[in-house]
């Protein structure tokens, strides 16, 4: 049996000072009986679980941010920058209305300290679509999740892992149009054969 295996190195690197972010440093093609075995006993061996979620952090697609009790950005991916056109310096340190539209922050901030103050949200296990900014100041539909982050048994911060499906949520609107079009053309023809 061949295994045909397309791996990655991802080593962390500092961005900033407190950021521990990785980055691809290789990509190798191995097809061979044992290259499946051989790479990944290989690349194991010295994986610790800190350079896992460095890894995961920067080689996913989706925008990953982390925030403090007090709501700052204190991680932001490849992924974030991508989806909110914001660098992870420009992003690092600010609050999280520079993606959030005006007339949702006030609505936002009151959960936002709720949960902090409870350690408890609603939304927890649930996949949420709001709308957000990009830094042009286009609008965006994202879905996302959040997990609450606790040391010594407090709440610290949160995550959120976030997609973007600005494309799918138009398409879905286009369709409903469309579809009420059908059903009213559709009214106008039993009306008129009745």
């Amino acid at each position: 049996m061949h295994y045909a295996v397309d791996y990655q190195s991802v080593v962390p690197h500092s961005r900033r000072p407190g950021t521990n972010v990785g980055r691809i440093t290789e990509r190798k093609k191995v097809n061979s009986p044992d290259a499946g075995h051989a790479a990944g006993k290989a690349r194991i061996a010295d994986i610790t679980e800190e350079w896992i979620a460095a890894a995961v952090v920067s080689a996913t697609p989706e925008a990953i941010v982390v925030c403090d009790a007090e709501g700052v950005i204190r991680l932001w991916n490849d992924g974030a920058q991508r989806m909110f056109g914001y660098s992870t310096d420009e992003a690092v340190g600010q609050n999280l209305d520079i993606i959030i539209p005006e007339k949702l922050r006030k609505r936002h901030w009151d959960g936002y300290h709720k949960t902090m103050a409870t350690g408890q949200t609603r939304y927890g296990d649930q996949l949420l679509s709001v709308p957000a900014t990009h830094q042009d100041g286009h609008r965006l539909s994202i879905e996302f999740s959040v997990a609450l982050l606790q040391q010594d048994g407090r709440i610290v911060g949160i995550s959120a892992i976030m997609r973007e499906v600005t494309e799918r949520r138009n398409e879905e609107r286009a369709l409903r149009a469309r579809l009420a079009e059908v059903e009213a053309r559709l009214g106008e023809l039993e009306s008129a054969v009745s």
